[in-house]
Parts: C-alpha cells; structure tokens; sequence
C-alpha cells in the first residue's frame, strides 16, 4: 500500500454516528450505526410493517405510526438520518453525453430529464454519477425521484423534528455497502436484489487492485419479476453473466436461481460479509436491513459512492469542515494515546520495585500464615473423612444386609465397593445374566447393570462386575 494510499485510509477516521432508513412501499427498515476511528458497530435494528392498501391518507397515517415507534431508538438531532427509496420508486438512466458536457454535468442534465423522463426536471429530485467514458463519450448514471414522493416523506419526518440528511436509491445504498464490507477479490462483481415486486442488478467495475482502486458503476437497472425471463433483462443478466463470475445477492433471490437455470452460477449473501466489516457480536441480521445500512454508510463517511437527491454544496462544505474537526480530534487523541504509552512503561517499573521492597517486608510474616494455613486444612481434611464415615456406617450395613439376602446361593461375591450412593460389586455366578433382575426387585437398589462384560471360565462359573444405585426413599434417612 503506498503513502497516498495511507493517508486516504487515514482521513475517514472519524468518531460520527448516523441512522438509515430503507423506505419500501409496505416496510420500513431503520438501522443506527456508530464508528469509533475505524471500528462500525451496529447499535439498533428495526423493521415495521406499513401496509398495501394503496390509500394516501391511510399511507401517511402509517407512516407517522412507524416512525413514531422508532424514535426512542436514535436521537434525530445528534444522528444525522439519511433515506433510501426502493428502486421501484425511483428512476435509474444511463446516459452518455458529449465531452463537452462535463463542464457543467447538472446544467446538461437538466436538459436530458426533460428529453429522457416524462416530467420536467423541476417536479424531481435527482443526482448523477459519472461512470467513465464509452468511447468518446461521458457514461452518467442518472438518479431520480418524484418530488411528490420524497415531499411526502419529509412532511411525515417533519412532524417529528426531523429532517433528512440525504436521499439516495438501492443502487448506491447497495453499492456502498458492498464496498464497505468486501476486500475486492476479482475486477468485478454483480449483486442481486430480490423482493415482492421484482429484481435489480447492480454491477461493479472494481480494478485489478479491488476496493483500493475508485470503483465504478457500470450496470444498475430494475425489472419486474415477470420481465425476467424475457427480452432485454434475459439479456442484461447472460451479459453479466459472461462478465463477472462473482455474483452477491441481497433480499429474497432464491426464486430468481430456480428461474434463470445456470447449474454454476453461486451467490454468495451479502448479510454473510458483515461479519468481517462490524464490530461486536451484532450485526445486521435482516436481508432487507442492508440498503438501510449503506445508507448510514454516507453519515460515516464510509460510502464510496456519494449520491444525494437533495444535493447542497453548502451542506457538503459544512460536512467537510465537521470531519476535520474530527480527524484532528482524532490526531490528538492519537498523539495522547502514544504519549501516555511511552510513559508507561517507567512508571510501571517503579511500581513494581516499590511492591517488590514491601514484599520482602512481608515475606516472614506471609510464611508464617502459610504453614498455620496448611496445618489448618490437614486437620479439616482428616475431620472431613471422619465424619463421613461415621454418617455412613450404617447405609454400609444397610447395603451389606440387603445383598446377603436378596443374592442367590448359587453366586459368589469376591469384590464389593460403596461410593456416594454407588453398589459395585464383583464376583462369579453360574448366569451372571439373572442376577439383575433378582437385584431390580430389591426396594433399595436400582438401574442395575453390568459395567464389564462377563467371561465363563473352566468351571463354567460367569464372572460379573454390576454397578447399581442406592434408592432413597422419600423420609428415609441415610444415617441408621
């Protein structure tokens, strides 16, 4: 890795917290997370259920339930709250324009939504990535959403004190989370997006040096399910197919594996890669939480792809001067942590010469109580094994009685042995195999059974070890 390389590692360290919310049309999944340094922790997970009756007013009503429910959870004035819209809410165009045009991409842009979208650019909000260059020309991807939709939203949060920090769509959120949480292993990767209404692919150009390299956004589109097997997205996903072997996949997509018939296609979960990105034992644990978090993403300064619908370069600017508040702060505390870890050393070697001359202080005194303590335990032990013997001296004539009277005299015992409640006995029998039912109808006796197996020696004599349970019965003492 080299200098530069290092230094751009070192300026997204920060101490920040931020909230995303994943907007879908039936669902909210909200996500809170925290990052110390470099350290992502996840501190909330939340999901509620808003309904699918289609009713504006019922909707909105919804809205301000769930919302409401999640306040307690994060605290709108110091977590910044940054949204992501479903992809079937949004509109997603890759354009190319004239080199000319990147003098001022929002201006040409302004011009391709009134040709591209049928809306004017003033009823949207929008944003753009540039994506390289086909050829001579500029590859944009163009990100949009009806005001109405996003107005809505913000009228809902806005009861509440809160105004969002950003808006972005599925396709960045995704992305950003993906770069956030994967080493790059190949030069590109597709992710699949699966849910009720229809699935999306996102694909990335990574470089021959993975996530280290500027990523780019090279495939980004949303289809129906039922437009999948046919027509152009039965063409997106042979292309990039042929392109990437390494493909992730988020939501539900194992429908979307049954309908496209590769035997080698494998999707790996993106959930399974947040276990080496998050500290902690928790981790987001919702396939759906996922555009959530890369949308918290852009409140950390961890997203590689920086997409706003609601761009404000004064906001930026602020942002900006915010994160080298906190990189200095970082710095000094940096600085401190070295500080005191130099120090330490010394004033942990004079400690231990002040312990070591009281301790030789102490040394006679210590001895002293060390031989009474050894003394003391040896006559307690001796205690110990006394008394035990004298509270079982008559549960051992007890057991000694029962077996002379219950044992036939066709069996011989030549060994026997009582510990805590265990019969073992040893001896030999013309069938061994009898003894145990005649031992199971003893009232003080149970769970006979062999604990060696028997051999039948020249005498036609079985030799036997039984071990067996001593019953207590209920009120029944142990001592005689």
């Amino acid at each position: 890795m080299t200098a530069l390389q290092r230094l751009q590692g070192w300026t997204r360290a920060d101490f920040l917290k931020a909230a995303g919310l994943y907007v879908t049309p039936d669902r909210l999944f909200f996500v809170r997370l925290r990052k110390d340094l470099f350290r992502l922790t996840v501190v909330q997970e939340e999901s509620r259920e808003l309904g699918t009756d289609g009713n504006i007013s019922s909707r909105r009503q919804a809205l301000s339930e769930a919302f409401r429910s999640l306040l307690p959870h994060f605290d709108p004035a110091r977590d910044p709250l940054y949204l992501c819209l479903s992809a079937d809410q949004t509109i997603c165009i890759e354009l190319f324009l004239p080199p000319m045009a990147q003098e001022d991409l929002r201006q040409a842009l302004d011009y391709e939504i009134e040709r591209q979208l049928p809306m004017r650019s003033e009823d949207v909000y929008y944003d753009f990535l540039p994506a390289g260059r086909k050829g001579e020309k500029l590859r944009v991807f163009l990100f949009a959403v009806p005001k109405k939709v996003v107005d809505d939203l913000f009228d809902v949060l806005s009861a509440f004190g809160v105004k969002p920090a950003g808006v972005e769509t599925t396709f960045t959120s995704i992305g950003n989370y993906f770069l956030s949480c994967a080493d790059g292993e190949a030069p590109s990767a597709v992710i699949l997006g699966g849910q009720k209404r229809g699935w999306e692919v996102v694909e990335l150009r990574l470089g021959k040096d993975g996530r280290r390299s500027k990523p780019e956004l090279f495939l980004s589109r949303w289809f129906p399910q039922a437009e999948w097997s046919r027509g152009a997205a039965r063409e997106l996903f042979h292309g990039s197919f042929r392109r990437s072997p390494r493909w992730f996949g988020w939501g539900d997509f194992s429908d979307f594996l049954r309908l496209v018939k590769v035997d080698s296609l494998e999707i790996v979960d993106l959930l399974s890669l947040a276990r080496k990105r998050f500290a902690g034992e928790r981790v987001p644990s919702h396939p759906l939480s996922l555009p959530a978090v890369g949308a918290a993403l852009q409140g950390l300064r961890e997203a590689t792809f920086r997409v706003n619908l609601l761009r404000d370069a004064r906001q930026e600017k602020e942002g900006a001067v915010l994160s080298k508040v906190n990189l200095a702060l970082s710095v000094l505390l940096l600085l401190g942590l070295i500080g005191w870890g130099v120090s330490y050393p010394l004033r942990d070697e004079l400690r231990v010469r002040q312990l070591r001359g009281e301790n030789q202080k102490l040394e006679p005194s210590v001895e002293t109580l060390r031989r009474e303590e050894g003394e003391l335990e040896r006559i307690r032990g001796e205690n110990t094994l006394l008394s035990r013997l004298q509270d079982r001296r008559g549960e051992l004539l007890r057991v000694l009685d029962e077996l002379s009277r219950i044992v036939p005299n066709t069996a011989y015992l030549s060994g026997f042995r009582y510990r805590d409640s265990v019969v073992e006995i040893q001896g030999s029998a013309e069938n061994a195999s009898n003894l145990v039912p005649v031992l199971e109808q003893s009232t003080f006796l149970k769970d006979v059974g062999f604990n060696a197996p028997s051999n039948r020696g020249r005498d036609n004599r079985e030799t036997f070890s039984l071990k067996a349970q001593l019953e207590q019965r209920q009120g029944e003492a142990v001592k005689p």
